[in-house]
This record gives C-alpha cells, structure tokens and sequence, in this order.
C-alpha cells in the first residue's frame, strides 16, 4: 500500500495548522458521524467527542489531555456539528476529569471498531516484523511498519517505547541469524584472514586493499577492464565466490555493504568485532557480484568497440577500393581516347584495366568485417586473456560456451597456431572458411574473433553464466525452478489471470485482427491513408487541435496569480503537505539540522550543485553533514517511497482528474550531460556529447511514477515494462493498463510480457518498416491492403513456447527476476529458443491489432502522442531542475547512480505537485469570485511550468514556519523557539 494514506498514523501530536486538502482528506466528518456523535454526547461535549474521534481515526492512538490541536480542525469541527467554538484551554479543562477522557477516548474506540493488542495479534506482529527485518536497513523502518500494520489489522497503537522495543527486538533477531548464516558459510579463520587482508596496504598502492575495494571503476577502457578483473580476482582468492549466504536477503546484503562503503576504514575499527565480520563479509560479497557485473558488461562494451573498429576499418577501406576502382576505370576511358594508339592495342589495354576491377570476386561487408576481426588479434587475444579470472557455466552445445573452452584449451598448450589434429566446435557457415584457412595461424586468429563474437550472444541469451552474478546468473537461478513450476504452474497461472493453454487467449485476439484488418482495408478504400508500391503505409499528421486562446490566457493568468517562488519554500511547503522527508528518513526529522543536511542532500544528488556547493548556498550547514546525508540516500527504497508520496498527494488534488484517470502514462529516457571518465556514459546521438540516462514513467496525471539509470543507446523496453509492473504492485492505486513508449521502448517480446503482466505496451513506431501487418497463414486479406502485410505469424510457435513464456512471466510477478533482465534473455540473441518464438509471434499479433487501431482511429493515435508529449514536456522540466553536467566522479557507483536518478525524480515531482497545489487553489477563487472556467481549458493545462520558480541562489529554508508538520515535538518546539 502506498504510504502516503498512513501520513497521520502513529502520530502523538498534529500539526499546528491543517491544509484543506489534509481536513478533506483525513479529518473529514461523514454523515453518519455526525449523528452517531448527536446520539452519542449531549451539545458541549460534541466536539471534544469528535475530535476523539477524527484523531483516532487519523493516528490510529487515542487523543490524550496534552495534545495540541489545529485551530482550523476545532473550527471546521464546530462548524459541521452547528456547535459552539471549542479552544485548546476548554478542551484541557474539561479533560481535567480523567473519566471523561477516558470514557471519550472508549467511544471513538468502539465507534470505529478498533481493539487492544492481545497476545495473538502481538505474536501475528512480532513474526511480520521478524519477515520485515530480513530486508529493512533500519530499526525505524520496522516500527513505521509496525504502525501501519497495527493500523491496518485495526488494533490501537501502543507508546513509542514499545514500538522500538519490538524493533530492535526484530532487527537483533535478525542480526543472529545473519551471524550464524555466515558461520556455516565462512570459517573463523577465513573471517579473520579476510579482515586482516582488508585491512592491509595494497603494494606500491598507498592504500588498503578495503579502499581499494570501494573505489569505483574510472573512464571504460582496457584499463578499467583490467583493474575490475583484478579486483574479482582478490576477492575469489580470499574464497567469496563461495560463499552462498543464500540465508541471507540480498536487500539485507546490500544494507550492510553500504554501512561499509560509506564508513571510513578507520571508523571500522571502532566498531564491535561481530558487527565488522557481518558488515566486512557482506560487504565483501556484494561486491563480487557487483563487480561481476560490471566485468560482463564492461567486457560486452569492449567487444562492441572491437567490433566496431573493424566495421570501421572495412568502410575506410571500402571507400578507398571505391576510389581506386575510379581512377582504375578513368585509366581505361583515357586508354580508349588515346588516337596516338592502335585501336587494338587501346582495346587490349583497356580490358585488361576493367577486368581488374570487374573480374575481382565480390565479398559481402559482413565477411570483410570477420577478416578485419580476424587480423585485430593482439586486442582480441588481450580480450579473452583477460577472462581467464572468471569462471564460467554454460548450456552443453552452446557456441559460445564451447568455444571459449577450446579457445582456453589452446591458450593452455601456448598454441600458435591451429592444430591439425585439434577437434574444433562447431564455428558455423559464416566463420568456417576463416577459421579452417590454409594458413593455421591466422585460423587461429580468425578462431579467437568467432569466440569474443559467439560469447557475446551467449551472455546476452543467458546461455553462458557465471554464479557470482547478479543479471548474468543461470537462467534456472534467476527464474522459477522446473520442480516448483510443475507443482504450483496452476497457481502462478491464476496470479496471472492466464489460462493454462494459448487458446482461450488467441481466439479472440484473432477475432480482434479481423475485425481490425477490415477496419484497415475500408480506411485505405476511402482514402484515409495511402500504401505505396513497397508496401509502406503513410499516415497523415495528426489534426492539431483548434487554438482557440482560452487555455492559453487561462494559463497565464493562473500563473500570474500564482507568482514567484523560491525553490526552498516549494520543497518545505511540499514536505509539510506529503511528509516525503519521513520517508527518506525512515522517522520524523529529530532536528532541524537533521532535516536541512537531508533537503541539500536531495539537491546535490538531483541536481549539478555538488555537496561543498550546497552547504555554501545554505548558511549554517557543513558540507561534511550532506555528504553523510547523500550517503544514507542510498538506502533501498527510501527515495521510491518518497516518490510515492508525493504523486499520491498531487493526484488527489481535484483539479488532476481533468487530465486523466490514472491508467495510463507515458515511459522515454531523459539524458543527463556526463563526462567520458564515467564507464556506463556513451555518446548521446543528438547532442554528440558523453551521456547517461534517467529512464520515468510520467502517468497521465504527470507524476513520476518510476525511475531508473540506464544506459544509453540500448533498448529499453525492459526498464519499461518493470517500471509498470513495480508501481503495479501496490493494491490500493489505479493500475496502469497502458504505456505509451517510442520505438526504444518497444520490442515484439515485450508487447507479449507486457501483455502477459496486464497491461498494453504501445510503441509510436518510428520507422515505417515496423508498419507491417503480421497475418497468419491462410488469412484472406481483403483487397488493396496486400502489399501492408506479412504472413509470418504462427499460432504453432505460440503453442508450442507457452509453458516455457509463462514460467518467464510468472517469475517476473513473483519478484524472481526483474523485467529488464527477463527481456534481455528473450531478445533477438535468443532466437531457436520456444520461449522467445512464443513471445515473438505473440508480439506480433499484439502489434498487428494495435496497428489496426493506431491507423483507423485518429483519437486513439492521438492520445499515444499526447501521452507521449506530456513526457517530454516533464523532460524539460528535468533540464531546468539539472542544467549542467554530471561531475567526473559522480555516478560510478550502481547505489549512487540510483540515488541521482531517485533524488532527480523527487524534486520534479516536488515542483509538479506545487504547481499542482497552487493551480487548484486560484481555480478555486476564480470560481469563488464568479468566473466560468470549462473543463476542457483545464486539460490543456499541465503543471510542468518553471519560469517562476529560482532554482539557485541562496537558500534559505524557513523551518521553524513548517516545524509543527515536519519534525518531532521536542524538536518542533525548539525550531519554533529559536524562529
């Protein structure tokens, strides 16, 4: 559930002002309380009955004598009950009676169905937060998660001191058994071999081997490369790549490594000897796998370079032969115009000119490239040399897996060249001529080249695997096991809502492509679109909508109402209204210092101000406090749940139902600026510049539901699809049922899982070779529309990968393996495998009948776009939030480069839901003072302006105004005090 509905739970004491939208909202009294509060209380005990009963129901513990209570509540409280004005000082006296109180505090109790902890709901507890300390980072999210739990199973909540004993109850339970996890995985001696080695100084390095550890990989190259397999090589010396911890959550994993990677090798020593062994042995495997990884992609990086200079190479010399070719055939025409010649003899010569061009045997640009390959073999041996360090599993049969045995084999016996009696696997059509040469040593060559280009398919398919990997594990680790598919296949089906067969879903997708294809064929008729000869269709553009002036000077004149504002006061009054920075926190801010290093953390982490700049534009704030802040960021999950928060409180402003429902929502990548000494930058092919990527889902409503760092220049359908599914996941929000994605974000596979999961994957197709038809075969295609379609859909192959595609998807739901990795082991790189067939053909019915729609139905087409134009328009509010470039040390971590990503999302959905906030708000008078606003104005309106809005300068954040809302009591009061 999200968290934004518990925003009042747990709370002793409220805030000393309530918004409208908190009393609506929270503390609004129904009908049928007001006359259960009538029956109930004679007329001047009403109000303080109410208001037992409104803090209650809100907190989930009673109100007790002291609590301070908002004057507009105890206003808006007399006003619905028609009763006289209550105030704080009548409320303590009349509570001086405690029988009063308590007979009150019963009512509201009973009223609204709540019940004392008893010993079973506390055992019911006590075990839910053993199965939440298994993954919290921290103690205070367990007693958050206490609350909500009580909450939610309608028990009262007990006193803070009983929540926290529980909590670290939970976490210490925890931590034993995470220590006895690693004592049955790594022997004391082991443990203290690894501290002491830890601990010790690299040689010639003037660092420790811990430091060295952490220090993240530089700029790509063969360098980095190298340094990345050499630290896997230290850790699998010291035995890592042994140690299962399977006992152990990965979550759990990670929190403890981050403790270790934000803490100063000194400051570890001060620590416990139990707690450095579990942060140093997580820590240590986390690590590996991390930087595993890395290796793999660091190294299908490098194979593309390869590749790519040797594509390279072949078009310089293609041009080249080109251009020698035309001076080859110039000589000839010279030859043939020269009259001091004999005509014969010009002949003669001329042939023998043109004959060395013509005569020449043709060869393809792909093999010229294998040969290029071939010959680049000192990079190419120094690839696969480098591998030596990583141990590998595979498929039997598998190309590349084979290939690289052999290969290894070879490198073993210091072979120079191809053996006459060595067995070779099978290398395939296109590299048998090259590796089986005359020449032995350049088939060796040519061998190496078909290995780095066979092991590349094979880790993007999933048949090559290393087990100390995170995305590049076995296929069977990553999904599903064959023996729990078998016995629960029914059960995973029904999570799915999916027959048990393919039938009952393709017929009446079939029957959606008929009706879809006449749809086509009529439009064609009537002119609506045109095929040309090569069977490309050509849409007309899209009709714009009339100008009619109206939502334009709408627009300003809300903005002109809505004024200028600092970017400070936006995040605290933001803050106030969805208390985002508890759930960064994990509690209730404890000072306003506390809450001021977090709010520049934000600001270093989502925007181009670095921690030292920050804290200089803050007075009073050290930059030693953001760096610690920027760290505890990292925490999985914090920066989603604060994410969640905030849209969750900006779609429920009235005036977001103008511009959709909730279900649908747009997902494209916005580029950040990024240096080359970044590894996972690449060139932005519009801005020619080093970039990485910010991957957000937008909803239709404009909040960013979902965010994630990829790279750039690979596909992203995956991303987009696990965006949905994760936001998916939460029961208490409208489902998105429709994603609008461009050509990155679409694949055939990914329209079938996508639709597997519940929801439509819709491409806005950018290439008109993609507009084609997929018909199955027999399909009577009506006139006129013939040369749009392709008869290569197969209801066999669907058939025949059902069982092995559903296993896939069911993993994806159960949390087993994430959807960007699931399609990466679906991709083109695993063609011939059921699974992939299935969710290829499916696709391509899938795309078939959204073409149908997208063609015949502008409407339909038209909101694809402007879902779509929506994103964008949030992308340039992005910019304006980060303007300049990704500092040279920024990123290199997988932790930090979420926390970017998290922290950027965070404060764009801040400046969403402020204008958001404020739009409703001068709607609101507007209306008030008479003005006839339409609708339809409003839902041209969106809240992505930010000329108004100074994103630099000083900052001043005016706490003590907010304190009430944001921190707890004692420190509330003190902000107050000293404001």
């Amino acid at each position: 559930m999200s968290t934004y509905v518990y925003r009042f739970v747990g709370l002793e004491n409220l805030p000393a002002r309530l918004t409208d939208f908190d009393l609506r909202h929270f503390f609004e009294l129904g009908d049928g309380d007001v006359q259960a509060i009538r029956e109930r209380f004679r007329s001047d005990r009403r109000v303080s009955g109410a208001l037992q009963l409104l803090f209650l129901r809100a907190c989930g513990r009673p109100m007790d004598r002291f609590s301070v209570l908002p004057r507009n509540l105890l206003r808006y409280v007399a006003d619905t009950l028609e009763a006289a004005p209550l105030t704080i000082a009548s409320l303590r006296s009349l509570y001086e009676r405690r029988p009063t109180l308590y007979e009150h505090q019963q009512w509201a109790r009973d009223y609204l169905g709540l019940s004392d902890l008893d010993r079973a709901a506390e055992a019911s507890l006590v075990a839910m937060l053993a199965l939440h300390a298994a993954e919290a980072a921290h103690a205070d999210e367990l007693v958050t998660s206490a609350c909500h739990w009580l909450y939610d199973h309608r028990i009262l909540i007990p006193g803070e001191r009983r929540l926290q004993d529980w909590a670290r109850g939970a976490f210490a339970a925890t931590e034993a058994r995470i220590r006895n996890a690693i004592a049955r995985e790594v022997s004391p001696g082991d443990v203290r071999r690894c501290l002491a080695s830890a601990h010790s100084q690299r040689p010639d390095a003037g660092c420790s081997h811990l430091e060295w550890l952490k220090t993240p990989s530089g700029r790509h190259g063969p360098t980095t490369l190298a340094e990345t397999l050499e630290k896997i090589s230290y850790l699998k010396s010291l035995g890592v790549h042994q140690w299962s911890l399977a006992d152990v959550s990965l979550p759990k994993l990670h929190a403890y490594a981050q403790r270790m990677q934000s803490r100063r090798p000194a400051k570890n020593r001060e620590l416990k000897e139990t707690r450095q062994e579990i942060e140093l042995i997580c820590f240590l495997r986390v690590s590996l796998l991390e930087l595993t990884d890395i290796a793999v992609q660091q190294n299908m990086r490098r194979s593309q370079e390869l590749f790519r200079k040797a594509k390279q190479k072949v078009e310089t010399t293609r041009e080249q032969s080109g251009a020698v070719a035309r001076d080859q055939t110039r000589l000839a025409r010279d030859v043939l115009r020269d009259p001091a010649r004999p005509f014969h003899a010009r002949c003669a010569e001329a042939d023998r000119l043109l004959s060395e061009v013509l005569d020449a045997a043709p060869k393809s640009f792909a093999s010229e490239v294998r040969k290029a390959l071939s010959t680049d073999h000192r990079r190419i041996t120094a690839y696969l040399g480098g591998l030596q360090s990583l141990e590998f599993g595979g498929r039997a049969q598998d190309p590349g897996f084979e290939q690289l045995a052999a290969w290894r084999q070879l490198q073993a016996a210091n072979a120079s060249e191809l053996p006459r009696d060595f067995t070779l696997p099978d290398v395939g059509a296109a590299w048998h001529d090259f590796v089986h040469d005359v020449d032995t040593r350049f088939g060796l060559q040519a061998f190496a080249a078909c290995t780095m280009m066979s092991l590349r398919r094979s880790w993007r398919n999933g048949r090559v695997w290393i087990d100390h990997s995170l995305s590049y594990r076995s296929r069977e680790q990553m999904l599903i096991s064959p023996a729990e598919w078998a016995r629960d296949r029914s059960a995973y089906l029904a999570l799915l809502g999916m027959p048990t067969t393919a039938d009952p879903l393709l017929d009446p997708l079939l029957d959606n492509l008929v009706a879809g294809v006449a749809a086509v064929a009529e439009g064609c008729e009537k002119g609506a679109f045109d095929i040309d000869v090569d069977g490309m269709l050509h849409l007309p553009a899209i009709t714009a909508l009339p100008d009619e002036g109206e939502p334009r000077r709408l627009r300003e004149l809300i903005y002109r109402m809505i004024g200028d504002v600092q970017f400070p006061d936006l995040l605290l009054e933001i803050d106030a209204q969805s208390n985002y920075s508890e759930a960064l926190l994990g509690h209730r801010a404890e000072s306003a210092a506390e809450l001021l290093a977090l709010y520049a953390a934000v600001l270093a982490h989502g925007t181009d101000i670095d921690a030292k700049s920050v804290a200089g534009m803050i007075p009073g704030l050290d930059t030693a406090w953001v760096s610690v802040a920027m760290r505890a960021l990292e925490t999985h999950g914090r920066l989603r749940r604060a994410n969640e928060r905030v849209v969750e409180f900006q779609g429920r402003l009235p005036i977001s139902a103008h511009w959709g429902d909730g279900a649908k929502g747009s997902a494209d990548m916005v580029s950040l600026e990024a240096t080359r000494h970044l590894w996972s930058a690449r060139t932005d092919p519009r801005r020619r510049t080093y970039a990485t990527g910010i991957y957000t889902h937008v909803l239709d409503r404009w909040g960013i539901v979902y965010d994630q760092p990829i790279v750039l220049n690979e596909r992203q359908a995956g991303v987009a699809i696990e965006g949905v599914e994760q936001y998916n996941r939460s029961d208490d929000r409208i489902r998105l049922s429709l994603l609008a994605v461009d050509t990155h974000g679409y694949s055939s596979g990914a329209m079938s899982v996508a639709k597997l999961l519940g929801f439509d994957l819709c491409p806005r197709l950018q290439d008109l070779r993609e507009r084609k038809l997929y018909l199955p075969a027999g399909f009577a295609v009506p006139e006129g529309i013939e040369r749009a379609t392709v008869k290569r859909l197969s209801r066999k192959a669907i058939l025949a990968g059902w069982d092995d595609l559903m296993r896939v998807v069911a993993s994806i739901r159960a949390g087993k393996i994430g959807a960007d990795v699931a399609l990466r082991l679906l991709g083109s790189a695993a063609q011939g495998d059921p699974a992939y067939r299935a969710a290829d053909h499916l696709g391509r019915l899938l795309r078939s009948i959204f073409l149908c729609d997208y063609i015949t139905i502008p409407d339909f087409r038209r909101e694809m776009h402007m879902l779509l134009n929506r994103g964008e328009s949030v992308h340039q509010l992005q910019r304006a939030v980060y303007t300049g470039k990704l500092a040279a040390e920024r990123g290199r971590r997988r932790d930090e480069m979420k926390a970017i990503s998290g922290s950027h999302a965070l404060l764009t959905n801040i400046v969403l839901a402020w204008n958001t906030s404020r739009m409703n708000d001068a709607l609101e008078r507007m209306r008030k003072d008479g003005i006839d606003i339409d609708d339809a104005w409003l839902r041209r309106i969106g809240p992505v302006h930010f000329g108004h809005i100074n994103f630099r300068g000083t900052f001043r954040f005016r706490i003590e105004m907010y304190a009430s809302a944001l921190l707890r009591p004692h420190a509330a009061s003190d902000a107050t005090a000293k404001g």
